[in-house]
């Protein structure tokens, strides 16, 4: 059985959709940060605070631990897109799905004192998107809308998942 890895922009809804997904898959929950900070012994805020290239390398790092893993889901940080290795090693034994949800819908309940990359506030948050979109929708395999209910995006996820599991 093929792994999900969630991938999209800080806010989407990809930690709390990961973790209702693994419940229901019976499958082990991953977020990738708190992976990282595990596997590094240093804090997300840490790992940017040498530099951003710092965080990235350690990114690398645990997307080719994560890629021998198996039944598991994975909320990838929003940023896992900017080494297209990443994605190599995780496509290796996942269907990456792109969590896509409005930044306006984002901004209403973001916290941008823990997210080192959003510091700046919101004009960074619209920046980011405009960075990242096209390698979001290159990188995914499916592309799920999340404008809607939680339940409904989890059923779309769940319908497709277990169909590509049973080709």
């Amino acid at each position: 059985m093929k792994n999900l890895v969630l991938i999209g922009m800080p806010g989407s809804g990809k930690s709390t959709i990961g973790h209702l997904l693994s419940q229901q898959l019976n499958m082990k929950f991953i977020d990738m940060d708190d992976y990282i900070e595990e596997m590094e012994g240093k804090s997300i805020k840490e790992l940017f605070g040498v530099s951003e290239d710092c965080f990235r390398d350690a990114e690398t790092r645990c997307s080719l631990a994560l890629s021998n893993m198996d039944q598991i889901v994975v909320a990838a940080g929003g940023g896992i897109i900017k080494r297209k290795e990443n994605i190599d090693y995780l496509k290796r034994n996942s269907l990456i799905i792109f969590i896509n949800r409005p930044v306006e819908n984002i901004l209403t309940d973001i916290d941008y004192e823990v997210r080192p990359l959003l510091s700046d506030g919101k004009e960074r948050l619209y920046a980011l998107y405009d960075e990242r979109i096209h390698l979001y929708k290159e990188y995914c395999d499916l592309e799920i809308d999340n404008s809607g209910t939680m339940q409904e995006t989890l059923n779309k996820i769940i319908g497709i998942f277990l169909c590509d599991n049973h080709k």
